[in-house]
Formats: structure tokens, C-alpha cells, sequence
């Protein structure tokens, strides 16, 4: 088990111990900084309780394809997330290797949006789920077409169609995702926990736990309190420092180092087959944004350069970045208002004219 869990041998081997020897306890927690494998981890821990075999990610049977799939009904999974970049990653991969491994990476970013809108996450606020509905049966309908088992190249000319609109109808359904968990969510999660499995045991999994209110914290709290035995609890967190105290001391921790620059390049290479070089894995995944963080950061740098300029205030551009901004924008020599319509070309009208960048 956690073969697919790279460059994170303390956490791996914490998790794998506590599994076998049957000291899972009923909640965890799992810290570290972006794209340092919690989800990974988080959903091979939940295909692990569920397996009847040994664990091993290839395992045949129905529970652990079913996991590999995330389409089995012992699995909840919600929180705050981040979905392009990895969609946008996945169709990438697709296109550059069409194999069994890229479709079932596509396969599982697409479903991780779909978690999202569980009807059992929603059982009482179904009216909340109008607009939302017909994105999530378009998305399935396409997976339905990408099989990763038969999946290779040349990409079937259905397969590829189906990626395409899988895509675009993520784009919209992103956009109604929650900020952050509401307390309705918490307590239909509630409900769902407390049903039996239809395996051998049910996992929540929470991502980005501390961007939850104080009533949705509360009704977590009360969970954990009392969980039930057939339920485990995974938290994830890239702050941990706000995470409440009082949920903190329900957890065990599980500590996830930052990737180096050689620890990255590992994980392009094995799991997207890819050479090219990054920081990191969430630069390389943040570098496939329709927007860029890099590229709003020299927008904002060229605006803040003018407005500087502009004010011709000796005090304001007495330190070297903000007198280097200055000195950039003299060079440059546009207008604010045109710099403006640069970005607003690039940005697609701020996301008016490409549902993408919204």
C-alpha cells in the first residue's frame, strides 16, 4: 500500500504501521504545505480500510477498483479546493501519454470535483443543487466514455470528446463548489456516518479542514467526540496552527514534509511522466492556470511600478524592489490605462468572456 505516495517515507511508513497493526485511530490528521501528497495519502488510506486482500494498489478486488475509480459508496469526500490547474494538468497528460495510468488520473481529478456534490452531502438543501445538477450528470456521462482499463493511443475519437466537455463542464461547476463546508454539510456527514458500510468501513475525508466556520467546527467537534466505530476521519490541513485546539486533540497527526526541487522532479517523472523541471508540484500545477499566479504577479508589479512613477515621490521608491518597479515602468513607458487593457485581454475581461478565469 501507499506505492503511489512519493517522497514522503516518515508519513508512509507511520501510516502503513498503524494499519497493520490494526492502531488506526478514529480521526486524523494529516499536515503539510500544497501538493505534498495529504490527499494522496487521505484516499489510499480509505482504499487500504476498505480492501479484502493485502492493500496493494493493484489489488482485483470490487472495493479497491471501485476506490482506484473513487466511486465507492464508503468514500465522502469534501472542503475547499482548488480544481483547473489539476484538470487542466490531467487533459495534459492524456494528450502527451494516452495510457491506463493518465485516464485514471483524469478519471480521479474529475470525480474529486464531482465529490463535492454527494447527494448525501446535500440531503435536505437538494434545491441548492439546481444549477449544479446538470454539470454533474454531463461530467459523468462523459467519464462514462473513458475507460482507463481499454484507455490508450491512439485516443478513441468518443474518449477524446468526452475529455473536452468533461472539462468545460468542470469549469462551471467549480464555481459552485462551497468556500468552505457549511454546518448543513457537517450534519448530513453526520447522518452518512452513522449508516453501516456497505465494506468494512467508511472514510471522510476533509480537505483544507481549517477554512471551516466556527458552527461547522462545532458540529465537527461533536462528531469526533463520539465517532463511530465503523468511521475514520481524515483532516487536511496546509495550516495547522488554525486548526481548533479542541479538534486538534482528537486527531493523530501525520506530518508531511515540503518536496525538494529533486523530489518533485521524481514525481513528474514516475507519476506524469514528465522531465520538465519545477520548484515544486504546486508551481508545476499552478503554471497550467488559464492565469497564472506568475503572470499576475508581474501585471500587479508593472501597475505598482507606474503608480510609483506617477507619484514622483522620492520616499515611496527609497527601497530597491519598489525603486526597481519605478525604473521598470519608466523603461516600459505605457500608460496605467493601457497596462489595464493588457490585463484585461489576458484575463479574458477578469473571466467575463471565459467561464475559465472566473
Amino acid at each position: 500500500m501507499y506505492e503511489n505516495l512519493l517522497s514522503q517515507e516518515a508519513a508512509r511508513a507511520a501510516l502503513a504501521g498503524d494499519i497493520a497493526g490494526g492502531a488506526l485511530p478514529p480521526a486524523l490528521l494529516f499536515s503539510g504545505p500544497p501538493a505534498s501528497g495529504k490527499l494522496t495519502a487521505a484516499l489510499e488510506t480509505s482504499r487500504a480500510l476498505s480492501c479484502r486482500r493485502d492493500g496493494a494498489w493493484n489489488c482485483a478486488c470490487p472495493d479497491c477498483e471501485r476506490h482506484r475509480r473513487l466511486a465507492h459508496g464508503d468514500l465522502l469526500l469534501f472542503g475547499k479546493r482548488s480544481f483547473p490547474e489539476e484538470l487542466a494538468v490531467a487533459r495534459e497528460f492524456v494528450g502527451r501519454q494516452p495510457s491506463q495510468a493518465s485516464a485514471y488520473f483524469f478519471l480521479r481529478a474529475a470525480r474529486k470535483l464531482l465529490a463535492r456534490f454527494n447527494p448525501a452531502l446535500w440531503a435536505g438543501e437538494e434545491s441548492k443543487l439546481g444549477k449544479a445538477a446538470p454539470l454533474v450528470q454531463s461530467i459523468e456521462e462523459a467519464l462514462d466514455l473513458l475507460d482507463p482499463e481499454r484507455f490508450g493511443s491512439p485516443i478513441a475519437e468518443g474518449a477524446a470528446k468526452a475529455i473536452e466537455a468533461a472539462c468545460e463542464d468542470a469549469a462551471a461547476l467549480e464555481a459552485l463548489v462551497p468556500d468552505a463546508p457549511p454546518v448543513f454539510m457537517i450534519r448530513s456527514m453526520e447522518v452518512w456516518a452513522q449508516l453501516a458500510p456497505a465494506g468494512k468501513r467508511k472514510t471522510v475525508i476533509i480537505e483544507n479542514a481549517d477554512h471551516m466556520q466556527d458552527s461547522a467546527r462545532n458540529a465537527m467537534l461533536k462528531i469526533l467526540e463520539e465517532p463511530p466505530e465503523t468511521v475514520r476521519f481524515i483532516l487536511l490541513t496546509s495550516r495547522r496552527a488554525s486548526m481548533m485546539a479542541t479538534i486538534l486533540s482528537r486527531a493523530r497527526l501525520y506530518h508531511f514534509a515540503a518536496r525538494d526541487e529533486a523530489a518533485t522532479a521524481e514525481v513528474l517523472r514516475r507519476v506524469f511522466k514528465s522531465d520538465e523541471g519545477a520548484p515544486s508540484l504546486q508551481a508545476y500545477f499552478e503554471s497550467r492556470m488559464p492565469f497564472p499566479p506568475a503572470a499576475a504577479r508581474r501585471f500587479a508589479e508593472r501597475f505598482a511600478g507606474k503608480l510609483l512613477l506617477d507619484r514622483g515621490d522620492s520616499r515611496l521608491i527609497a527601497g530597491p524592489y519598489a525603486s526597481s518597479l519605478a525604473r521598470a515602468a519608466s523603461a516600459e513607458g505605457k500608460p496605467l490605462p493601457a497596462i489595464l487593457d493588457e490585463l484585461g485581454e489576458a484575463t479574458k475581461g477578469f473571466g467575463a468572456k471565459d467561464k475559465s478565469m472566473s
